[in-house]
C-alpha cells in the first residue's frame, strides 16, 4: 500500500499512525532498538558458543534433508533448504514484528546471559515510547531488544535478525544484479522518504526516532554469510558436494566470530537521534556516567563507508571527545 502525505503538522502523526497498523496487521518487518550503554557492565558470558552451535545445527539440517532427497537435489534444491531452516522467520508473539527465528530462539534460552532492561531504566525510557497506542503523544514507537555478548562484542538480539534476513535480502538483490553500495545505501534512506522500508523510514527514524548504523554493520555481514552459505564448492563455501557419493557434505563450521565486529554495537558505532529524543537519550547518558567510546578502529574494516557513522570515518569529527560534540554531530 502507497501513502501520500503532506509532511507537516497532525498529518504526520496520522499518516504514520495509519501506517503502523496497516503494517502491523500485514505485518511489516519494525526494528527493535538497543541499549548497549545500559547493557555492558551486565554481560559476563558469551552467547558465542550457544549461537554458533544452533547454526551449525541448522546447516546440518538442511545438508541431511537435502541428502534424503538423493542425487536429484542439486545445489538449487539444497539452496531452498537451507533458507527454510537457517532463513527462516516468524513474528514475535507479543508484537507480530518478524524476527528470524533463530533470533525469537535465542530469547527463550535459558543457557544464554542477556541483558534485559525495562524499558524506564533504558537510555530512551524518558518517555513511554513502548506504548504504541500513545504514539499521537510520543510520536515514536520503541521496543528495546535483549543484548547479549557475542565473540566478545556487545550487540542486540536484533543484530541477529539483520544479519539473517536483510543479509539474505542483499544477497539475493546482488545475485540479481544490483551493487551491495547501492543496496545499503537504499536500507539507509533518506529522510525526505519516511514511510519507506529503511532506516530512516519504518525501521528506524520515523518510528523509532533513531538511524542505526549498528544495523547496516549486520546488514553487510550476513550478506557475507549468505554467499559462503548458498555458494556450494567455492572457495569459503560451508557446503561442498562429494562426486564420488553424490551428497553434499560439510565443508567447514559456522562462527559468528569471523563476521561480527565492533560495528554491530551502537555503543560504538553510534546510532543517529531525531533532536527531540537525541536531547532524551543524551541526558540518560550523563546521568548513568556513560563516556563515549573511541569508534575511530571502525575505519579499518572492510567497506567501513557503507555501514559505520561518517563521524567514525574523519578525524575532524573525533577530537576533543565530548557528549557535546557527539550529539551535535548526531543530530
Amino acid at each position: 500500500m502507497r501513502y501520500r502525505c503532506a509532511w507537516t503538522g497532525p498529518v504526520v502523526a496520522a499518516c504514520v499512525a495509519a501506517a503502523i497498523t496497516v503494517s502491523i496487521a500485514v505485518p511489516a518487518a519494525f526494528a527493535d532498538e538497543t541499549d548497549n550503554f545500559s547493557c555492558r557492565a551486565r554481560l559476563t558470558v558469551d552467547a558465542l558458543a550457544v549461537l554458533d552451535r544452533q547454526v551449525n545445527d541448522l546447516i546440518q539440517l538442511a545438508v541431511d534433508r537435502a541428502n534424503r532427497k538423493g542425487p536429484k537435489c542439486d545445489g538449487s534444491c539444497l539452496a531452498r533448504e537451507l533458507r527454510r531452516q537457517v532463513g527462516a522467520s516468524a513474528p514475535a508473539p507479543a508484537t507480530l514484528i518478524p524476527h528470524s527465528r533463530l533470533a525469537l530462539r535465542l530469547t527463550r534460552r535459558d543457557d544464554v546471559d542477556r541483558c534485559r532492561l525495562r524499558f524506564s531504566e533504558s537510555i530512551y525510557g524518558a518517555r513511554p515510547y513502548d506504548q504504541p497506542w500513545l504514539y499521537l503523544v510520543t510520536h515514536r514507537v520503541i521496543f528495546v531488544a535483549d543484548s547479549i555478548l557475542l565473540s566478545g562484542r556487545v550487540v542486540g538480539v536484533d543484530k541477529i535478525d539483520h544479519f539473517i534476513r536483510e543479509g539474505l535480502a542483499h544477497y539475493d538483490e546482488v545475485e540479481r544484479g544490483r551493487d551491495l553500495g547501492d543496496m545499503l545505501r537504499d536500507e539507509l534512506g533518506r529522510e525526505t522518504r519516511p514511510l519507506a522500508m529503511t532506516e530512516y523510514g519504518l525501521k528506524g527514524r520515523a518510528l523509532t526516532g533513531v538511524v542505526s548504523y549498528a544495523d547496516l554493520a549486520a546488514g553487510y555481514a550476513g550478506f557475507q554469510f549468505w554467499r559462503d552459505l548458498l555458494m556450494v564448492d567455492r572457495p569459503g563455501a560451508f557446503v561442498a558436494h562429494d562426486a564420488t557419493t553424490l551428497r553434499f557434505v560439510l565443508a567447514r563450521r559456522f562462527s559468528f566470530a569471523r563476521y561480527v565486529t565492533d560495528a554491530w554495537d551502537e555503543a560504538i558505532n553510534r546510532s543517529v537521534f531525531h533532536p527531540a529524543l537525541g536531547r532524551e537519550v543524551e541526558q540518560a547518558l550523563r546521568a548513568g556516567a556513560f563516556a563515549p567510546i573511541d569508534c575511530r578502529r571502525l575505519a579499518q574494516l572492510p567497506d567501513a563507508w557503507l555501514y559505520v557513522n561518517p563521524q567514525c570515518l574523519f578525524e575532524e569529527f573525533m577530537s576533543p571527545w565530548s557528549f557535546r560534540l557527539y550529539f551535535a554531530r548526531s543530530l
